[in-house]
């Protein structure tokens, strides 16, 4: 689920939203023309994000809960799952979609261009050092107000609600979540200064192992046995990334190999069925490996993939109850 807030539903970005179904949006007077935004500083959107495939952190979240006997009833374990729903997903999502794919991370250097021509432009420099220094201060001060600050008002604003309130859900669930959720938060700022494919370890960290910790932390649970399961499918979902975006034929070689491990782990164990399960849709997933070698379609092979993979997930998940 994609999650976007902003100070103002002002441009075409935003009224595009009103073109996909399934949009939940508050029916109030903010969307009207005729009845104006008066009082209100937030529009708060939640809409679909149609993925590639269910592998991602809401499933990681569900699988490291479910890794913690979590999932046995008690009092408060349906608001803790549905905090970690909205905090793994919603929130942090936000977080890293707003700062890697904003448009004004590519309009901002050629406005900055063309602005600092304009601004050369206004007149003769003052001659005295306090007027030449008031000066340079008034027009960075301007600078910002007119060139940086309109392209990147709706981002800004939206990282920071998003980012106050994942912290807020990670200190109700504890210290442990709380220091995860800022490990996570930096680690979607230094995968937006990196290329897509240098990017993507960190990516799978923060969509697979964190989402995973940070739901088994809330339980206050953990197993070194549990860190390698997570690990193997961190590795598992850093090959589908490869596969999806890369489209290289190494990827999948690292996939077999993870899933591989967790079959002898599972075995080592004493867990033979779920051994076995694993082992099924590890054969399957080389079945449709043969089809990848022919078309090369990286996303149509992760989308065939994914439910072997989500089920492996599960039985690790349940293999450390016992």
């Amino acid at each position: 689920m994609r999650f976007v807030i902003s100070d103002n539903i002002k441009t075409p970005a935003r009224l595009e939203l009103h073109s996909f179904c399934g949009i939940i949006r508050s029916m109030d007077d903010s969307f009207s023309s005729a009845r104006p935004v008066v009082g209100r500083l937030v529009a708060l959107d939640f809409r679909p994000a149609r993925p590639l495939t269910l592998l991602g952190p809401i499933w990681a979240v569900l699988c490291g809960a479910i890794a913690t006997g979590g999932l046995i009833f008690h009092t408060q374990w349906l608001l803790k799952l549905i905090l970690l729903f909205l905090l793994c997903d919603a929130l942090l999502g936000a977080w890293r979609a707003l700062w890697l794919h904003a448009d004004w991370r590519t309009a901002l250097p050629r406005n900055l261009a063309s602005a600092r021509i304009w601004l050369s432009l206004s007149g003769d420099a003052p001659t005295n050092l306090v007027g030449r220094l008031s000066r340079a201060v008034a027009e960075r001060v301007r600078l910002v107000r007119t060139v940086i600050w309109p392209l990147i008002d709706s981002e800004i604003s939206g990282m920071l609600v998003a980012g106050i309130l994942a912290l807020c859900i990670s200190i109700v669930l504890g210290l442990v979540p709380t220091i995860l959720t800022a490990l996570a938060l930096v680690l979607a700022l230094i995968e937006g200064q990196l290329s897509i494919e240098r990017g993507m370890g960190l990516r799978a960290i923060f969509e697979i192992t964190l989402p995973w910790f940070i739901a088994q932390s809330a339980f206050d649970y953990f197993s070194w046995m549990s860190l390698v399961y997570a690990a193997l499918f961190t590795l598992v979902y850093l090959a589908l990334l490869g596969l999806a975006t890369v489209r290289k034929g190494k990827w999948h070689w690292l996939s077999n190999a993870a899933q591989a491990t967790l079959v002898l782990l599972l075995i080592a164990s004493n867990t033979p069925a779920g051994a076995g399960i694993v082992a099924l849709g590890l054969l399957a997933q080389v079945l449709w490996q043969s089809r990848y070698r022919m078309d090369r379609d990286g996303r149509t092979y992760a989308q065939r993939v994914q439910s072997y993979i989500l089920v492996g997930m599960l039985v690790a998940g349940l293999s450390l109850w016992f």
